[in-house]
C-alpha cells in the first residue's frame, strides 16, 4: 500500500470522498500534512508491526505519497487507515475522532491476535 492508497481510504473514513470518487478542494491541507501524519501512525504501529514479523523494533518511515508503507498486511490495511483518519478529523470534530480512536485501538488490538489460532 502507498501513501496515497492509505489518504484515499482515509478519505473515505471520514466521509471527504463524492460520489463521484473526487475530493473537496477543501483537503489541499490534509494532503500536504498526510506524509507527516501518516509518519505519525506509522511510528504509533512500528513497536507492534516488527512484534508481527518477529524482527527488530525500527520506524520506516515513507518520503512521499508515493512510497510503499513496509509494514505488515494487517497493520496497512485495519489500523493505518482509522489512525490516520483520526489525525484527519481531530480539532475539526472530537467526537468523530474519539470514534475512530476507538476503532483504532480495537484494530490494534485484534493485530496484536494475527496469525495465532
Amino acid at each position: 500500500m502507498t501513501g496515497n492508497d492509505l489518504m484515499k481510504i482515509a478519505f473515505d473514513l471520514c466521509g471527504y470522498t463524492q460520489a463521484d470518487g473526487t475530493v473537496p478542494s477543501d483537503t489541499e491541507d490534509l494532503k500536504l500534512r498526510a506524509v507527516s501524519l501518516i509518519n505519525i501512525v506509522i511510528a504509533e504501529n512500528a513497536e507492534l508491526d516488527c512484534r508481527l514479523r518477529r524482527t527488530e523494533h525500527s520506524v520506516k518511515p515513507i518520503a512521499s505519497l508515493e512510497d510503499f508503507i513496509d509494514c505488515t498486511e494487517i497493520i496497512s490495511q485495519s489500523v493505518l487507515p482509522y489512525g490516520l483518519a483520526r489525525l484527519f478529523v481531530i480539532g475539526e470534530d472530537d467526537e468523530l475522532a474519539s470514534g475512530f480512536l476507538r476503532l483504532y485501538n480495537d484494530a490494534r488490538e485484534r493485530a496484536k491476535t494475527f496469525g495465532k489460532a
